[in-house]
């Protein structure tokens, strides 16, 4: 859908004081070109909470372990703080949004997550479950969505569902332009230094090789799946102000890494 992004946010970006504040102001310039839909993580917010509870964070492949207590925990943290934190800010700045779930109206439908063969508990990806009419008919009424990822699976579970990955799935069901992913590090490195451009191509060799790693691996694979699916952009960036957004789709002025096919 031309003029439309998805932005994704993780917790960095939550978490950091006065950012999320930056966040809406990009996001309110932004509106004036784009009709964004906003992907949000929270997994510093999560760890908190889960180290309150004496709960042992645990990673594969940078998906988040999630047994019964700590997928109530998640949705908690994602589908009531940290959603409701990124409304309020975009309110304040005038910006028309609307905070819901993957539960939310059957929003996003998930199945079991394995990686590489292995159970890591209530752990869902989003499979072809994104109903968009929900989020035309936001758009319809003047709102943007503000989106946790949390999601119902078809037998009743609610599964944690990776950031990244339901940005991806969103971005390919509403087949936007770009597809934009604020990271805590400005941009792909390999090197030492930030790529400006990466093929798609490219993506699994340099996970293979070492060269990218933890969180970075689910960004770039729902960066490839994305655009082979007929998104346009993906940018991977860190935050600089509140011109990121704009920054970010302009080719001349972009500071991350575009995915392109």
């Amino acid at each position: 859908m031309a003029g439309t992004a998805v932005i994704k946010i993780g917790g960095s970006t939550v978490d950091t004081p006065g950012l999320l504040e930056e966040f809406a102001e990009s996001v309110k310039g932004f509106f004036k070109s784009y009709l964004p839909i906003v992907v949000h993580g929270g997994g510093k917010d999560i760890a908190r909470q889960l180290d309150k509870l004496n709960k042992e964070s645990v990673f594969v492949e940078g998906m988040r372990v999630t047994d019964a207590e700590s997928v109530r925990v998640v949705q908690m943290v994602l589908s009531g703080d940290v959603n409701k934190r990124i409304v309020h800010e975009l309110v304040k700045k005038d910006v028309p949004a609307l905070g819901l779930s993957g539960v939310d109206g059957g929003l996003l439908t998930a199945e079991k997550l394995l990686v590489n063969g292995r159970d890591i508990g209530f752990v869902g990806e989003i499979r072809g479950g994104v109903r968009g009419g929900i989020i035309l008919a936001l758009f319809s009424a003047g709102y943007i969505p503000v989106i946790s990822p949390v999601s119902p699976g078809t037998n009743g579970e609610i599964f944690n569902v990776n950031a990244d990955s339901a940005a991806g799935e969103v971005a390919k069901a509403m087949t936007v332009g770009d597809l934009i992913f604020i990271s805590d590090v400005p941009g792909v490195k390999t090197g030492g230094s930030v790529r400006k451009v990466i093929r798609i191509s490219e993506i699994e060799c340099l996970i293979d090789s070492g060269d990218v790693t933890g969180g970075m691996i689910p960004k770039l694979r729902s960066a490839a799946a994305a655009v082979e699916a007929g998104v346009a952009r993906v940018h991977i960036c860190g935050w600089h102000g509140p011109t990121t957004l704009m920054d970010e789709t302009d080719e001349e002025k972009a500071k991350g890494t575009t995915i392109l096919k």
